[in-house]
């Protein structure tokens, strides 16, 4: 429960949406492109945002108010469960963003943000990757230990331990970025999103996405 000590978001997404009515959320959202609240797919979940694009390098992306604020020596978690149906010809990033820009999906998370933190995959490797940049100096990448599978709910997670960044998949550590101080923006107003974008591939691929949470200590 939100309190005192921590600032909490959890959307588990069971109120119906369209592309058009995203309630509580923001989109954006490629030429042949969607994103709805779908509550009859029979995937392991009582709801979900469905993400589906059929184009190259085309996507949709949801994106919250810019409501949390990391802090340098205080904790923070960002988590979502999540399911690809192609995992290596598929972007599919959350986490924390400062929404320089929202004309594409791929803003979200790209050198276009400023400030960011980001965990997930990119296109051409089912390795979780953890993004990071600070007032726009430039985002590097962490490369995990850890892959997704295809067709595969996964649990994804960031820690900050007010230091350094860890990066988890289904509670399994796939990365500590200990030099990651120096790009962890603090300071900065941030956003929660969930992206997804299609790789080379111009069939129709879908990122399903079960709930996103985010857990900040004031």
């Amino acid at each position: 429960m939100n309190s005192a000590e921590f600032a909490i978001l959890h959307d588990d997404f069971v109120l119906p949406f369209s592309s058009n009515t995203t309630t509580g959320w923001s989109a954006i959202i490629d030429i042949g492109g969607t994103t709805i609240t779908d509550l009859t797919a029979a995937i392991g979940a009582n709801g979900v945002a469905a993400m589906t694009s059929d184009n190259v390098s085309e996507g949709t992306a949801l994106y919250g108010a810019k409501a949390f604020q990391l802090t340098s020596g205080k904790k923070a978690f960002i988590e979502c469960r999540v399911r690809c149906d192609d995992v290596t010809d598929n972007a599919f990033q959350f986490g924390l963003s400062a929404l320089t820009a929202v004309t594409n999906p791929e803003d979200l998370w790209t050198t276009t943000a400023t400030d960011l933190v980001a965990f997930g995959i990119l296109d051409g490797a089912a390795t979780v990757k953890m993004l990071a940049d600070k007032s726009n100096s430039g985002s590097t990448a962490e490369t995990g230990t850890l892959s997704m599978t295809v067709n595969t709910w996964h649990t994804l997670a960031i820690y900050y331990d007010g230091v350094n960044l860890h990066g988890y998949v289904d509670g399994q550590k796939a990365l500590t970025w200990a030099q990651a101080s120096t790009t962890i923006p603090t300071g900065v107003a941030l956003a929660p999103f969930v992206g997804h974008l299609i790789g080379n591939d111009a069939a129709p691929n879908t990122s399903y996405v079960d709930y996103i949470r985010v857990v900040v200590e004031r």
